[in-house]
């Protein structure tokens, strides 16, 4: 495990009294430079939602488990260096068709509208698929997080 992972999340244990070990620690994207630019959205607390595809858990190509309202996830940055923890507050899987303008403003990215996160996570999703030799398609599951930064590494956020 990354010492920088278990650093912040004994960091947030003890300073909150949480009694066990249960989370993720994971960076955002499929790039450093992604990865860094969707955790600046978090710290700004610009960026409280994200999704995935469904698939990806169902057929076990995602190392980690459908996320659960009340799962941890410690944020790594583009140099895999542990920088938040976040909390779920909302899970909802639902069809990319019907992914609406709420859940593209809670992304945060860009200019906060649907038309934007169909124009950015489309073309995202259907590379995660290449992968597998899978077809997008808008009927597919979206897993979508609703997540509350609850602390950070420089600037220790009250939870």
């Amino acid at each position: 495990m990354n010492q920088s992972v278990v650093a912040l999340w004994t960091q947030f244990k003890n300073q909150y009294g949480i009694t066990h070990d249960e989370y993720q620690a994971w960076a955002f994207g499929n790039s450093s430079k992604m990865a860094d630019e969707l955790l600046a959205h978090v710290l700004r607390k610009e960026k409280t939602g994200t999704s995935s595809l469904h698939l990806l858990y169902e057929q076990g190509f995602e190392e980690e488990k459908l996320p659960e309202v009340g799962d941890y996830s410690v944020l790594l940055d583009g140099n895999d260096q542990a920088q938040a923890i976040i909390c779920t507050r909302v899970v909802d899987i639902l069809p990319y068709s019907q992914i609406s303008e709420v859940h593209g403003y809670l992304e945060g990215e860009g200019d906060r509208t649907l038309q934007y996160w169909r124009n950015v996570h489309q073309p995202f999703f259907e590379q995660e698929l290449q992968v597998y030799g899978l077809p997008f398609s808008e009927d597919m599951l979206i897993v979508y997080e609703l997540f509350e930064l609850v602390f950070q590494k420089s600037a220790q956020k009250k939870r």
